[in-house]
């Protein structure tokens, strides 16, 4: 059962990219049916998730690398907008510092884990103020992007650019939750 929702997330988390790029290349701003359409896609990934996370998120390493996300992301975010730094040199400073972290305690597996979490976490964090203008939405994005981080762990390795896919997988979902309103 476990590998059957592997595929199916993993199927499912393509079909939210692919979508996306479908409603670019349309350009459509409003609330439709297709934004229906992809909630309908995220709802399944979360569900097809659920049954993957039973044995995965009883650890405590989770716990961490969700917070780690977390905090990485509300970082970036305050630098960036708070006190001007931009969203590049916000990045790159906070993960720098989670970076660092594996070289406290080397042999630490959950602070290396940390270090790749807080730097999914910049990622949130760069969003644009025209989207998230105060921090409790970076929150929310921020914990949306680590639930599909913890979700993700096991697919997509070796292959780039999956932390920037789970970071705007969170913000797009963030984005829509809030067109709803």
């Amino acid at each position: 059962m476990t590998k059957h929702s592997s595929i199916i997330g993993y199927i499912l988390f393509l079909f939210l990219h692919l979508f996306f790029i479908g409603k670019c290349l349309l350009d459509t701003s409003d609330f439709n049916i297709s934004s229906l359409l992809f909630l309908i896609i995220l709802g399944l990934l979360i569900y097809s998730y659920i049954h993957l996370l039973r044995d995965k998120f009883n650890s405590k390493a989770t716990i961490f690398e969700f917070l780690a996300l977390v905090i990485g992301s509300l970082l970036t975010f305050y630098l960036n907008n708070y006190l001007e730094w931009g969203a590049v040199l916000a990045s790159a400073t906070v993960g720098l510092a989670g970076g660092l972290l594996p070289y406290i305690k080397p042999s630490s597996e959950s602070l290396k884990s940390a270090a790749i979490a807080i730097y999914c976490g910049t990622f949130v964090g760069m969003a644009s103020t025209s989207l998230f203008d105060e921090i409790h939405y970076i929150f929310i994005a921020s914990a949306i992007s680590g639930l599909f981080y913890i979700y993700t762990r096991g697919l997509l390795i070796g292959y780039g650019g999956k932390l920037g896919s789970v970071a705007f997988s969170g913000v797009l979902a963030t984005v829509l939750l809030f067109m709803l309103r």
